[in-house]
């Protein structure tokens, strides 16, 4: 039923709740795992670039959100762990969230995209509109949407 699985993750507590439900789908199927974050592409303005030098703050902005990457694969990659999963893949991309996903699902045929019903941008989804609204009105694949606990 679900073959590949996409698991989205942005460091919320409801992409963490949502990385368990990949997990359990991929187990119950033999399903192959991918987890997958986007991260927007960081373009410090002049002011910040200015901060940085007057605290003497060295390298670029960049490296700090890839370090927050990091930290969101590996919780992801040890909730698969304790699914005893093997062989999941992860991937990092930048750009738009919601179309990225989509475009990766498509690319990979993916079965199935399990994603949180909120991640760390809830003011922007408020006026924007979400994530995982975006990615369940585009994606031509099954989408679990996964809410947190009651």
């Amino acid at each position: 039923m679900f073959q590949r699985i996409l698991c989205c993750v942005d460091g919320s507590e409801h992409a963490l709740r949502a990385s368990e439900t990949a997990c359990a789908l991929a187990d119950k199927f033999g399903g192959k795992l991918t987890i997958l974050t986007v991260a927007k592409e960081l373009q410090p303005s002049e002011s910040v670039k200015r901060f940085m030098a007057l605290e003497h703050l060295s390298g670029e902005p960049q490296y700090v959100l890839d370090e927050y990457t990091e930290e969101i694969m590996d919780k992801a990659k040890d909730v698969a762990e304790s699914y005893g999963l093997r062989g999941v893949r992860t991937e990092v991309r930048t750009g738009n969230p919601a179309r990225s996903i989509v475009e990766y699902a498509e690319r990979n045929k993916v079965d199935c995209i399990v994603l949180g019903s909120r991640g760390i941008g809830d003011i922007g989804g408020v006026l924007l509109g979400s994530v995982s609204y975006k990615v369940n009105s585009l994606a031509k694949c099954s989408v679990v949407t996964v809410r947190p606990e009651s």
